[in-house]
């Protein structure tokens, strides 16, 4: 009897792969597919953090509900790390559009990933008019723990180039798929002239609110992340906020967890 119930534990950790994926949104409607798709899911609250752990697949997975914005989005994904021991991190969910090209339900993989607030101004006597082109970009600085005697400066964070493959080769029919920058920021920028600015500065293709602070953060524990943002909107076209398009990026990202091997 021994010998069999040994032989059955074996048999079903073999049906599992080596890797444990941490997926996150910010909300509600940007996390409950995800959720309603894990088989048996157990679900923990820590702090203002809520996650769901259990199966999609041949993957463990824990679904994450960081919260809107960088502090909320940094504190759950240290949380998930340390306490789930993730060996991938998908940030994932809705942006607005910053690419003349892109239209909502279009997709963006973030090869790139910057910090769009991280900014400075020279300063200027009473008087003269503030102006946004006139700001200085700051690069985030950073002591990674193997080189604890450095700081290591990073203009932008990078998704994983394995990941951003597997996710090329995903399919997806609600939009197209584009590969490029995400820009990261406590904002949410309505005005065409502002967007237009940050496009053409930072090359950025849609703005959101929590994938830097989560790049960082999984960069700081050498962790493979990978960044998918859907354009549930686009002041550009003057397309208004779709929530169908936080659906379509569930459905996505889980066919991309699918494709990870």
């Amino acid at each position: 009897m021994k010998k069999i119930i040994t032989s059955f534990l074996l048999l079903s950790s073999l049906s599992f792969s080596k890797e444990i994926i941490l997926v996150q949104g910010a909300m509600d409607m940007e996390v409950d597919y995800l959720v309603k798709n894990l088989k048996n899911p157990t679900k923990e609250h820590v702090g203002s953090w809520t996650f769901w752990k259990g199966t999609f697949e041949n993957h463990k997975v824990i679904v994450s509900r960081t919260e809107v914005g960088l502090v909320n989005a940094a504190a759950a994904t240290t949380i998930g790390i340390e306490r789930y021991s993730p060996t991938i991190i998908i940030n994932q969910g809705t942006s607005g559009g910053h690419d003349i090209s892109l239209h909502t339900g279009d997709i963006v993989l973030g090869s790139e990933i910057i910090n769009i607030g991280a900014m400075r101004t020279d300063r200027k006597e009473e008087g003269v008019p503030e102006n946004i082109r006139d700001s200085i970009f700051f690069d985030v600085v950073q002591r990674l723990r193997d080189n604890n005697d450095n700081l290591t400066t990073y203009k932008t964070f990078i998704s994983d180039p394995s990941l951003i493959e597997t996710a090329k080769n995903t399919s997806y029919s609600q939009g197209k798929l584009s590969l490029g920058t995400i820009g990261s920021a406590d904002q949410w920028n309505r005005e065409i002239e502002r967007i237009k600015y940050l496009n053409t500065t930072f090359k950025t293709k849609t703005e959101e609110m929590e994938s830097i602070a989560v790049a960082q953060t999984a960069k700081a524990y050498n962790i493979p992340f990978l960044a998918i943002r859907i354009l549930s909107n686009t002041e550009i076209h003057n397309e208004e906020f779709n929530p169908k398009t936080a659906l379509w990026c569930q459905e996505f990202t889980m066919n991309v967890i699918k494709n990870i091997k």
